[in-house]
């Protein structure tokens, strides 16, 4: 199943707990060169949805903070699946980058 970067990002922050968007956006935002926004955060996880990645639900209708409803969004087993396939595949790459330094003495 074919990821975009943001998708894999968001799925990795999704790992075994449920997030609502802002949090979500925190966390991926946490130490990232450039910022990610809304604008960006909801299409990938109505995206991610569609595919089957992730599920959702809504918060308490009365938020602590007086806030808006809050949607809670959660990685599916075919989420994970999905996930572990690609990080298996970059772990995959890294090390043959690292075999071909190794057997070429690059840097």
């Amino acid at each position: 199943m074919k990821l975009s970067a943001i998708d894999e990002d968001i799925l990795t922050v999704l790992l075994g707990r449920e997030l609502y968007g802002l949090e979500i956006l925190d966390q991926l935002n946490l130490d990232r060169p450039i910022e990610l926004k809304f604008g960006s955060l909801y299409p990938a996880l109505n995206r991610l949805e569609k595919k089957g990645l992730v599920t959702w639900k809504w918060g308490d209708e009365v938020d602590e903070s007086g806030g808006a409803r809050r949607k809670y969004y959660k990685m599916t087993g075919l989420g994970a699946e999905a996930l572990s396939t690609v990080q298996q595949y970059r772990a995959s790459l890294a090390r043959r980058a690292t075999q071909g330094q190794t057997m070429w003495g690059g840097a």
